[in-house]
């Protein structure tokens, strides 16, 4: 007959001599718990027969100490604890208000958690004080190794050099702080994740479930990290798409929007949109292609084939890879694509746009690399890629802060994370996602640190006529809910 199931696990080992010693640990992305028959156990944990052990999935380890320590063994919990952090922190900034309430909030959800500010705001900063309050090992994890080595930068600066390591490629240092990346997230937390308390997720929105509502192959490193404290950050919070992001991270503890931090805490902002033409000769192409390709979808059905377009899209692109004809329609696609990112009026408009503001620093960004090298060429700019080295990227960028060099032009890499506070002009000639709300106020928040009474401009120059119109009416919906009482959408 079982017994109670709030017994003292100590009454385990006077069942039978020989019993395994108890122990709880973590393993290869496992709480693991021996010594412990399975009926005595929490329900929720399995017999893995070739560890002979009950095990669950790590992000559960917490729960498995608390339950020791409930039935009485708080040794067994004590075997398994995370770095602690003994440095004092560094970082002389004085935190504003709202990061300090940003805090308040996410402690009083238990420390788990999105905090949503815009860009520009200071998210880095509620991170740090998070490290600093917590007082135990953290990881933060990045998008990219250029934020990896930004992180790393301003971590250091905030702890210490010696306390904060870097995972990722051939970088692989475990410090008390650690860095890594979201592709190289899960080897690190598989071996070394019980040694972080806090894990802190930059750019959180790519955690986002998929279009069709189903977790993300990165979610597993969140149901392997055995972190109590679980910190998201991000400006564009994937509203709608997150069941995954807030059971496994915790809900919105804070949101502040651009409009209601515009003037206050963010540069004002004004945004204009610019419409060309294309040439008779690149009107004739794009026309040429446009029918090539829409004839094609229309006579296949690929519309009418999937629940959303991002389904029929799949199933054109699946049919390109087998069918000669779906691939030329595939190819007319992505030339009319590049027809319009190229066009010469917007190459001309832009120099204008940089003639308008002649005292102003800007970031130009294109919808691709040809476009970006066409600007480059044109425009006697710098070129930012994600080709482009770390270190010569910041080279860049801090000579476009000094005022050494007028404008880079960028595709992807500058849309999110990187601090450019010398920046108050931005001209979008493209974007890569087709209308994604999400880059588009990404792109204006490089813009948005504030600088006095400095004011930030956002153009946009759209090719009139085009696919481009309605890719821009798209991607401004979003920035227009949250920037109401500013300066306007001038068109």
């Amino acid at each position: 007959m079982r017994e109670p199931a709030n017994h003292d696990l100590a009454r385990c080992d006077e069942r039978s001599e020989g019993a395994p010693r108890q122990s709880l640990s973590y393993r290869l992305g496992l709480a693991v718990l021996r010594g412990v028959r399975a009926e005595d156990a929490p329900e929720w944990l399995v017999h893995d027969p070739r560890l002979d052990a009950l095990v669950a999935p790590g992000h559960r380890l917490v729960e498995l100490r608390e339950w020791a320590v409930e039935h009485g063994v708080p040794e067994l919990a004590e075997r398994v604890r995370p770095d602690e952090l003994d440095a004092p922190l560094l970082d002389p900034r004085e935190p504003r208000d709202y990061q300090r309430e940003a805090l308040r909030r996410w402690r009083a959800a238990e420390g788990r958690g999105s905090v949503i500010l815009p860009t520009g705001a200071g998210k880095t900063l509620v991170a740090i004080m998070a490290i600093d309050d917590v007082r135990a090992g953290a990881c933060i994890v990045a998008p990219t190794r250029a934020l990896v080595a930004q992180w790393f930068a301003q971590l250091a600066d905030a702890f210490g050099a010696g306390r904060v390591g870097a995972w990722y490629g051939d970088e692989k240092e475990v410090r008390p702080i650690t860095v890594t990346t979201y592709h190289s997230a899960f080897a690190l937390l598989e071996r070394w994740g019980e040694r972080f308390e806090l894990i802190v997720l930059d750019e959180a929105h790519h955690l986002a479930d998929t279009a069709e509502g189903e977790a993300r192959a990165w979610h597993d490193h969140l149901r392997i990290a055995p972190s109590r404290f679980r910190l998201g950050l991000t400006a564009t919070y994937p509203d709608e798409h997150d069941s995954e992001l807030r059971r496994l991270v915790g809900p919105v503890a804070y949101r502040r929007t651009i409009g209601e931090m515009t003037d206050a805490e963010l540069a004002r902002f004004a945004m204009t949109r610019r419409y060309v033409g294309l040439s008779p000769t690149e009107l004739e192409r794009y026309t040429k292609l446009t029918r090539l390709y829409e004839e094609h979808v229309e006579r296949r059905g690929y519309r009418d084939r999937g629940e959303t377009p991002a389904d029929a899209w799949r199933i054109f692109a699946a049919a390109a890879r087998r069918s000669p004809e779906a691939r030329r329609a595939m190819r007319a696609f992505h030339e009319r694509e590049r027809v319009v990112m190229l066009a010469d009026a917007k190459l001309r408009e832009a120099e204008r746009i940089l003639r308008l503001h002649p005292a102003e620093q800007a970031i130009v960004f294109c919808g691709g690399s040809d476009a970006a090298e066409a600007v480059s060429r044109t425009l006697a700019i710098p070129m930012i890629t994600a080709t482009t080295p770390a270190s010569e990227r910041y080279a860049l960028l801090g000579a476009l802060g000094r005022g050494e060099i007028r404008a880079v032009a960028s595709v992807r890499v500058l849309d999110e994370g990187w601090d450019v506070p010398g920046a108050k002009l931005g001209i979008v000639l493209g974007d890569s996602t087709r209308g994604g709300g999400r880059q588009h106020a990404q792109r204006l928040g490089r813009l948005l640190r504030r600088q006095g009474d400095s004011v930030a401009s956002l153009y946009e120059v759209v090719a009139a006529g085009t696919y481009e119109f309605f890719a821009s009416q798209k991607r401004g919906s979003g920035v227009r809910k949250v920037s109401e009482g500013q300066l306007g959408l001038g068109v």
